[in-house]
């Protein structure tokens, strides 16, 4: 389970919480734009320039294309997002997909108290940058609102660390160690 941001175009005359709340899978259904593809690169070159940790996820085209049954051109232009992901042994999990008119930033439901704002710190610059580069406006659907990101991650948070300190505590020994996660007994 993770916590979800999704980050969206305004429609012209739709409500953006209507926007927001629409289900989206992000593949696209048009051939690739010149434009959204270094708008993409742009956003994500930026990241890696604010986290150098974050690397750019490969897809295997080919692996993709022989499970879907479709060709290898038809996977790559599917599968044409950007996905960044810091993969060193202490990353905090956040996963960021930008896709050709919206963007996603995930983060599993492990981290605790300070650790747990100090990832949410780091979400929020990446939010800010794909904001200013792309306009995107940012629906957190947990606390199902559209977010000011000057406003601060309190709310989000707070939501957050709800949810995600009980969890934590399911899995503390009461010994004081953490069991591994695939250990439920």
């Amino acid at each position: 389970m993770s916590y979800d941001f999704r980050l969206f175009k305004r429609k012209p005359g739709e409500d953006p919480e209507t926007t927001a709340r629409a289900e989206s899978d992000g593949l696209p259904a048009t051939p690739p734009d010149p434009q959204k593809e270094l708008l993409k690169r742009k956003i994500g070159d930026l990241l890696i320039a604010r986290n150098p940790k974050l690397e750019y996820f490969q897809f295997e085209y080919e692996q993709i294309a022989q499970t879907r049954k479709i060709s290898v051109e038809e996977a790559r232009r599917l599968h044409r997002q950007l996905e960044l992901n810091n993969l060193a042994k202490d990353s905090n999990g956040i996963r960021i997909t930008l896709y050709d008119d919206e963007a996603s930033i995930t983060v599993p439901y492990y981290h605790i108290g300070e650790k747990a704002a100090e990832v949410f710190r780091e979400i929020w610059s990446y939010m800010e940058i794909i904001s200013k580069e792309s306009g995107y406006l940012v629906y957190d659907n947990q606390i199902d609102r559209i977010l000011d990101l000057s406003a601060g991650c309190h709310d989000s948070l707070a939501c957050y660390t709800g949810t995600s300190q009980p969890a934590s505590q399911t899995i503390t020994r009461s010994g004081g160690g953490v069991k591994p996660w695939w250990k439920f007994w």
